[in-house]
C-alpha cells in the first residue's frame, strides 16, 4: 500500500477495516509510511474496533480514539469521509 501510494503521488490514504484489526493496521502501516518517509492523510472508516491484546475472548473494542490519537482520520461513513476530505489539511490530518 505504501509503495502504490508513493508511487502514485498519493494525497492521502482511504481505507476500511473489518472486524478486529484497526489499530494494529494502522500501526504497521504508519510504521511503514514512517519507514519510506511518507507522511500524507490516513482515512479509515469501517469496524474501528480491535481484538485487545492478550483477551480470553473474541470480542473486539471500539478503539476510534486510539485511531485518532495515531494519527488517523476516523470517519463513519463514506460522506463523512468526502467531507473531511474536502476540508483543508490541519494538523489532525498528519501523523502524530
Amino acid at each position: 500500500l505504501v509503495a502504490a501510494a508513493l508511487a502514485g503521488g498519493a494525497d492521502f490514504i482511504a481505507l476500511s477495516t473489518y472486524n478486529g484489526i484497526a489499530l494494529s493496521y494502522l500501526t504497521r502501516l504508519r510504521a511503514e509510511m514512517a519507514k519510506a518517509g511518507l507522511d500524507i492523510p490516513v482515512y479509515l472508516g469501517g469496524r474501528l474496533n480491535q481484538v485487545p491484546e492478550g483477551s480470553n475472548t473474541s470480542l473486539p473494542v471500539d478503539v476510534s480514539a486510539k485511531l485518532r490519537e495515531a494519527g488517523a482520520v476516523t470517519c463513519e461513513d463514506l460522506p463523512a469521509m468526502l467531507g473531511r476530505m474536502a476540508e483543508p489539511a490541519g494538523p489532525s490530518d498528519r501523523a502524530a
